[in-house]
């Protein structure tokens, strides 16, 4: 797909609005801009996205849970080992 923007004096381009969906561009999007072969290519700063997800698992005992899993696991072994 191929879009066109123009530069403004300020250095400012209006991404169009197909890609800014594609790419889910919001307000407030950090991106990050590097040279590729010749090219200028910008990339949403997925930083912000694992920013976000901060603190998102706190009602969730995943140790609790591995543990329980691993207890479960030594006591499975432990009665392998004694029929043989």
């Amino acid at each position: 797909m191929r879009s066109h923007a123009v530069v403004s004096s300020k250095g400012q381009i209006v991404i169009p609005s197909v890609l800014r969906k594609k790419y889910r561009l919001k307000e407030g999007t950090s991106v990050t801009f590097h040279e590729e072969n010749g090219r200028l290519v910008i990339e949403p700063h997925h930083v912000d996205s694992l920013l976000a997800l901060h603190g998102s698992l706190k009602d969730y005992p995943l140790e609790e849970t591995l543990q329980k899993e691993r207890e479960a696991e030594r006591l499975l072994e432990e009665r392998k080992f004694k029929h043989l």
